[in-house]
Formats: structure tokens, sequence, C-alpha cells
């Protein structure tokens, strides 16, 4: 057999016993039915069932029929627009930053003043209105040609002025769900690399191994136990980010388009950052002989992980910051604190793609360095071997 054939043999017998267990099947409804549960409740808390109330002062004479076109649109959209006249545009600026009113239309100018962006379905009722009694004034002055009718019924858009610009981004759901992408990807990551270290602290305990080793060769014992695991995990973690994108709509939340990019990749920072801690469970798990030293063994790898996490909250309020933004690229801590500076739009390309790199480098680079002392770790008996002495096992 090829020793591709060999991985493969090793992944499908993984799969199997994996498959077979009811705690898998479980933890895997219950995320999933938790995460969907979160976008019900958040639905529910934040819809008391009143439409949303908009107030608008008016600068100069509105065109026939606007306030009517107004009142349909707003009610379409299940909000209500008042429209307020004010004296001057000097008056409607004043209310428009004291937060007297929401917005003010200049009639004159032709512009919708408001202090900051304003609300998506204020600014497309007011634009709706504007484009249909200037339409109508237009026909009903004269008789045009089809060109000039064409013109009228598709006028210009209504301008927009910003008073005071928003400069800050409202990142507070990209900031949730990056927080609980890194939420669930360290219990994940720990509990599936969980099994990766019991799995072979059993079979060597057992003398399981001694026989595995006589058909195939450690790397490949390694390669094939770290990759079937990987593929239940990320089958896992996959059903809880497809349960998070539907909770998210179900929630009725406006979400970022970053949102929808960053946590659809999670699956592929979850996928590395597996690779590279299960294969370090995995080396830690052959140093010693028995399930009660498996913590112990493993204490580093945990650390280094926990000290990742625990950087999440640290490091996550302030995603753009120099100091997040290298740590975030490094190996050890890139699955974690990458797909929230994601979610929130705070990652360039480049950035992603030197973590990914990174990434992907270090999880080879570890493959190949646990491959090489695997085997001598495997076979020995005896008390804990240390980092250091396996080290120097390499073959």
């Amino acid at each position: 057999m090829t020793s591709t054939s060999v991985v493969r043999l090793v992944m499908s017998r993984e799969i199997r016993q994996r498959l077979r267990s009811k705690a898998f099947a479980v933890s895997t409804a219950v995320l999933c039915i938790g995460v969907l549960g979160a976008g019900v409740l958040t639905r529910v808390l934040s819809d008391d069932g009143s439409p949303t109330k908009y107030q608008v002062a008016v600068v100069g004479e509105l065109p026939d029929g606007f306030a009517d076109v107004v009142a349909q649109t707003a009610k379409a959209l299940d909000i209500e627009v008042r429209l307020q006249p004010a004296v001057q545009r000097q008056v409607a600026d004043r209310r428009v930053r004291d937060d007297a009113v929401d917005a003010a239309i200049d009639v004159g100018a032709a512009d919708l003043v408001s202090r900051n962006d304003p609300a998506d379905e204020l600014a497309a009722v007011i634009d709706n209105a504007w484009r249909v009694t200037q339409s109508r004034q237009a026909a009903a002055d004269a008789g045009l040609d089809d060109s000039q009718i064409d013109e009228i019924l598709s006028p210009s858009p209504l301008g927009s002025s910003v008073l005071e610009a928003d400069n800050e981004r409202d990142d507070g759901v990209g900031n949730l769900v990056g927080t609980t992408a890194a939420i669930l990807l360290f219990i994940a990551i720990n509990a599936f690399g969980g099994l990766v270290l019991t799995g072979v602290v059993e079979e060597k305990s057992s003398g399981v191994v001694e026989v595995l080793l006589a058909h195939v060769r450690a790397h490949q014992l390694l390669a094939g136990k770290v990759f079937g695991i990987g593929v239940i995990a990320m089958a896992q973690m996959s059903a809880t980010i497809a349960a998070g994108l539907i909770s998210l709509r179900i929630s009725g939340r406006s979400i970022p388009l970053d949102v929808w990019i960053g946590l659809p990749t999670t699956v592929f920072w979850f996928l590395l950052g597996f690779m590279l801690y299960s294969t370090l469970f995995a080396l830690a798990g052959s140093f010693v002989s028995r399930q009660e030293d498996a913590q112990s063994a493993s204490a580093p790898i945990s650390m280094v992980f926990t000290i990742g996490y625990l950087a999440v909250f640290a490091l996550g309020t302030n995603p753009t910051s120099t100091v997040t933004r290298i740590v975030s690229v490094l190996p050890p801590f890139a699955p974690l604190l990458m797909p929230l500076r994601m979610s929130v739009g705070a990652a360039s390309i480049i950035e992603i793609v030197v973590a990914a790199i990174g990434l992907i480098a270090a999880t080879f680079g570890m493959l190949r360095l646990a491959g090489s002392v695997y085997g001598r770790t495997l076979l020995h008996r005896g008390s804990r071997l240390r980092w250091k002495q396996a080290l120097r096992m390499r073959s």
C-alpha cells in the first residue's frame, strides 16, 4: 500500500470509531440548537411590536403629494415618519445636531441632512418620495417625448449631508460574532485535541500501538489519527457555523458584510488550528504510559492555547492596534484572533494571507517534527518523557 492509502485507512478507522459515539451526536445537536436558540431569542426580545418613529424637519415647501408618498412607503416598511416644518436651514441644522429630529429635508437644495449616517429605512423612504413627486411634477408640466419622460422617471437621487462625520465603526455585532467564534474554537479544539491525546495514551498503555506500528509507520499513524479526528471535528464545526449563519438571519439584526465573510472562514482557521494543536497533543500523549499523566504532559500546549484564548478578550476590544495585528498573525494565536478581526473588518488582505501562510507552515513543520520522534516516544515505557528528552530522540 502507498503511504497515502495507509493514512486514509487509519483515518477511516478513526472516523468510524468517533461516529459511533453518542457523545458526538449529542454535543453537535446541543451546539446547533443553542446557536439557533440565540437567534430566536434575539428576535423575540428585539421585537416589541411597535413601529420605529422618525422625526424629520422640512425647510421650504414640499412638492405636492410628498407627505402621502412618505406615509405609504413608511407603512410598507413598518415605520412612522413625521414631517415638521422648519423656518430656515440653520434652524433645521441645529435641531439635527441637538437630536431634536432624526433628519431634515432642505427642499431648495434637494438635500437630506443628518447628524450621522441616516437609518437606511428612513433614507429610502425620503428618497423614494422625492423621486416620485419630482417625476409627477415634471410630467404634469408639459407634454414630453420619450427621452424626456425617461429622464423624469429616473431623476438624480436625493443628496445626503452629514454634519458630524461618524469615524468610529459600530462593531458590536462583529465583536459578538467574532468572540463567540473564538469561544467555540477554543472549546472544539480542546475537546477534539483531548480525544487525540487520550486516544494515543490509550493505545500506548494497552499495547495496541505496538501491533499498529508493525504494519504502518509512525508518521502515517500520526497523520491518520490527526486527519481522521479532524474530519469529525470539522463536520461538527461546519454544522455549528451553518447554524450560526441561520441564527444571524433569524435574529433580524443588521449584520455587516464582514461578518458574513468572517464567520464561514472560521472553519478554515479551525481546521488549521486543530491540525497544529492536535499534532502537539498527539506528541504529548506519546510521552506517557498512563492516562493520569496525560494532562501534565500536555500542560505546556494547553497553557499556550489558553493564552491565545485570553488574548481574544484582552486585545479584541481594539482589533486595529499594532499589538493585536502582530499577535493575530502568529501561528499559535491566529486561529482564535483572526476570525474576530475579520468579523469586524479590521484585518487587511495582507494580514490574513500572512497569518494563513504562517499557520500552514507551522502546521506542516510540526507534522514533520512530530513524525520524526513519534515512533520512538510511542515505544518508550516507564517514567514520563520531558519535551527536551523527546526532541533529542528525533530519527
